[in-house]
């Protein structure tokens, strides 16, 4: 039971602090010979130092900036209109009369957000960084930056968007890439060189070989040679026709191989 009766509190009436029930009387007794109720701001005060609290505290005293009287306790927390006060946009000192209008126009102000891009006013900032798509989403596995706000960046060869921390390793690929796909073009460009050359080839194959039996045949009407058959001497093209058609010993087919004898006139 005593401990239980330690562990009560009660409240004093006038100081209003929590005492222990054990102790509430002795308590009691001090504060109301000792102690008693400021009556402006019902603060408990030494009964000899009241007067002085009340100087102290609850005079009149005048403002050095808008001339109102207030009590001497609210002098710090007096909203003075012409004290001056910072704007939470920009770093400009104005009087508390024209905070207001100023930071309506100010807090209007839009800068484009380095995330998704969209031109943000500075009154909605707070909120857009939280709801940012690009700041939140959750395929982006880069950190913020310090201030909580990450740059992209565009790569010149793929078009393709970049946290700035991630271009350089993504350029390394990109360049890589780039250099292959292009050989691939020059190996598949070479290819067909030889297809084009062909016939320029041929056609001068062609030329040079025609050339060549055109100057054999000629040669050749002025060559005589006799047949293998029947030993007969004729000019080498008749002697050809006269083997196949006219020979009357020929009874093998005529090759091309047969070494003639020539006899020159």
């Amino acid at each position: 039971m005593a401990d239980e009766e330690e562990e009560r509190t009660r409240i004093c009436d006038q100081c209003h602090k929590e005492v222990a029930v054990s102790n509430f009387a002795l308590h009691e007794s001090h504060c109301q010979r000792f102690l008693c109720l400021c009556p402006d701001c019902d603060e408990p005060v030494p009964r000899d130092l009241l007067d002085q609290h009340h100087q102290n505290q609850h005079s009149q005293v005048k403002c050095t900036k808008c001339d109102k009287k207030v009590e001497s306790c609210q002098l710090l927390d007096h909203e003075c209109k012409a004290r001056l006060q910072r704007c939470e946009f920009c770093p400009v000192e104005l009087p508390l009369s024209a905070m207001a209008e100023h930071s309506l126009a100010c807090g209007s102000r839009t800068e484009r957000c380095s995330d998704c891009g969209r031109y943000i006013t500075l009154r909605d900032q707070p909120e857009h960084g939280q709801i940012c798509p690009d700041l939140n989403a959750p395929d982006n596995p880069s950190p913020p930056s310090s201030n909580g706000r990450r740059t992209a960046v565009v790569c010149r060869s793929c078009m393709r968007s970049f946290p700035l921390e991630e271009m350089a390793g993504h350029q390394l690929e990109c360049d890589h890439t780039s250099e292959e796909s292009k050989g691939d073009d020059d190996e598949e460009d070479g290819s067909h060189k030889p297809e084009q050359a062909s016939p320029r080839l041929t056609s001068s194959m062609k030329s040079t070989l025609f050339s060549a039996q055109g100057k054999r045949q000629e040669g050749e009407v002025d060559q005589i040679s006799t047949c293998p058959h029947c030993h007969l001497a004729l000019p080498v093209v008749t002697l050809r026709w006269h083997e196949v058609r006219l020979c009357p010993k020929n009874t093998v087919p005529f090759w091309v191989g047969s070494i003639p004898f020539h006899f020159i006139l």
